[in-house]
């Protein structure tokens, strides 16, 4: 499993910061629950960008906050790749990453 990089906020104002870097951002950015975002940089996939927090309506998860979804699925082997980066602000991670798409 490639690399997971987490931005751990979620808003229209960064998605749009993140669109105006030349990223696609899929839909499930902008559902409710998708209250951090994520990236894979070794791997293509249909959007750069997807949201992550929410879950499917009746899924067995959806008793838990968001946040508290992501940390259990931080602990849980398997669910994303263990070689994971972490971004507070959508500056740091375009710092990093944002020249990979001009």
């Amino acid at each position: 499993m490639s690399k997971i990089v987490f931005i751990t906020n979620n808003s229209k104002e960064i998605r749009n910061k993140l669109k105006e870097a030349r990223f696609t951002v899929c839909d499930c950015a902008e559902f409710e629950d998708s209250v951090w975002l994520t990236y894979h940089p070794d791997y293509k996939m249909p959007f750069d960008i997807h949201g992550t927090g929410y879950t499917d309506e009746g899924d067995w998860e959806e008793k838990y906050p968001p946040l508290e979804r992501i940390k259990m699925r931080l602990k849980e082997s398997g669910y994303y790749s263990e070689e994971r980066e972490f971004y507070n602000t959508v500056e740091e991670f375009l710092n990093k990453y944002g020249n990979k798409k001009h």
